[in-house]
């Protein structure tokens, strides 16, 4: 196993896992390969993308969070780190998303769309 050593490598073996993943892990990679900054950046790629030698690529979240939290990723822009950090949370499931009931996920639906001012 190794780093996926391009952007279209990554892309497509993180899609590939998280296909049938979890949600809280499908939509931490979504958010990421939409973003489109980090399978760009070798240094993620290198800290915490593994690669299977049939392609599948999946993210090691802990090691994810130790290179965030050390530094590793600091030469980013702000909104760059903030995805990453929200992103790092989903797929470690940090805020326990997904054992949410339905009224407790609308309630934080909306209040994230609140505080991205898409809701008012």
């Amino acid at each position: 196993m190794s780093a996926p050593t391009s952007t279209t490598s990554a892309v497509i073996g993180l899609r590939r896992w998280a296909r049938g993943h979890s949600p809280h892990v499908t939509a931490a990679v979504g958010l990421l390969i939409v973003h489109g900054t980090w399978p760009a950046r070798p240094e993620f790629r290198d800290a915490c993308v593994e690669r299977d030698r049939d392609g599948t690529c999946w993210i090691d979240w802990t090691a994810a969070r130790a290179a965030f939290d050390a530094g590793a990723f600091a030469k980013a822009s702000t909104s760059e780190i903030a995805v990453l950090d929200l992103a790092i949370a989903l797929g470690q499931d940090r805020f326990r998303l997904s054992r949410m009931g339905p009224v407790n996920a609308r309630a934080i639906t909306d209040s994230v769309a609140y505080a991205l001012g898409i809701l008012r």
